[in-house]
């Protein structure tokens, strides 16, 4: 009964020590969500602390092996936490739905009866806090101003009941910016991929090489050969700007059985 027990035991340790030494590949992914943008989110490996951040379409990849556990993560979404089988990585694409986080406000209450339309009094029991700006708005206003495009001109010619004619009318925009109360932000960069390299070359700097050898299964001197019978297709250059990571992946996956075959014609 002994020997049976320890028999169990280590079989047990020796099931987890094999799968703790699988290698990890590479998962791709999708989010979904039936309301809100799905970009953005973040997406963490828990056991080897790596993350992702899915593109635009909730598109993701990262390298994961079963009983890995990947938790997602976004302010506008609840997180959801997924412990990977091995049922998930013969998907070739890993679907994950969100749900949407609703933020609850707090309540806000309005008495009417804290107010009694007396304005001389209600003004003395409204609590006002005083807001030291640190500006000195006399030597503020003495500053001379240029024309920028942004402040409206005075027109002269138009003058209606109550008029008052001033003849100096500070910019309001310039005394802002000039003490630093705004800042401006900065535009964002598009950024695209280009390469002066032929297709197989520019492929390689795009993907692992783990991908060709574990996804595809190809040998590694195969890898440049297969490629190069990829870029006889006209989808092919196409498929290096930025963003097409995902539609390249699946161009290849669907020109491996095509290839195969064509090297069994020769």
């Amino acid at each position: 009964m002994k020997n049976s027990t320890l028999t169990i035991v280590l079989l047990l340790v020796s099931q987890l020590f094999f799968a703790q030494q699988l290698p990890r590949e590479i998962l791709y992914g999708q989010i979904i969500s039936d309301s809100i943008s799905v970009e953005g989110i973040t997406i963490t490996n828990k056991t080897t602390k790596r993350y992702s951040v899915s593109d635009n379409l909730g598109n993701f990849s990262l390298h994961a092996r079963e009983k890995d556990t990947l938790v997602f993560s976004s302010m506008n979404y609840s997180s959801k936490m997924v412990v990977l089988n091995s049922s998930d990585f013969k998907m070739k694409v890993l679907i994950i739905k969100l749900e949407s986080h609703i933020m609850e406000l707090d309540e806000v209450v309005i008495d009417p009866n804290s107010l009694t339309g007396d304005l001389d009094k209600d003004g003395k029991n409204i609590k006002v806090t005083q807001v030291d700006m640190k500006i000195n708005m006399k030597d503020a206003l003495n500053q001379e101003f240029e024309a920028d495009g942004q402040t409206s001109a005075l027109n002269t010619a138009v003058r209606g009941p109550g008029h008052i004619e001033t003849l100096f009318q500070p910019d309001l925009i310039k005394i802002v910016k000039m003490f630093g109360l705004f800042k401006g932000k900065k535009e964002d960069k598009k950024v695209t991929f280009t390469s002066s390299k032929i297709f197989p070359e520019a492929v390689q700097e795009k993907l692992p090489e783990s991908f060709f050898l574990d996804t595809l299964k190809l040998k590694k001197d195969q890898i440049g050969l297969f490629l190069a019978y990829c870029e006889n297709d006209s989808r092919a250059q196409g498929l290096l700007y930025a963003n097409k990571e995902f539609e390249l992946v699946d161009f290849l996956i669907s020109k491996k059985p095509e290839y195969i075959k064509s090297l069994e014609k020769k």
